[in-house]
């Protein structure tokens, strides 16, 4: 679980979480993955794997830094 810049603590931990967190959003938006909470910057979505009762979620091509107004629904400004 980890902590952004405020301290606080996300919530996603399991894949049950993830798919419930999602099904409040249309199935047909476009989807991308935000790190770097300073210097926000936008990945695809890349391959699925796991390993050792882990789900890892790999990141594709960069589509650059995250929108303000992104970043701070993320919590990040």
């Amino acid at each position: 679980m980890g902590r952004h810049r405020r301290g606080k603590t996300q919530g996603i931990e399991t894949v049950g979480d993830l798919i419930e967190a999602l099904e409040r959003f249309d199935p047909d938006l476009e989807i991308r993955f935000a790190v770097q909470p300073r210097m926000p910057m936008g990945y695809r979505v890349g391959p699925l794997a796991e390993f050792d009762d882990i789900l890892w979620i790999g990141e594709a091509t960069s589509d650059g830094y995250v929108p303000d107004g992104a970043a701070n629904r993320l919590g990040w400004r």
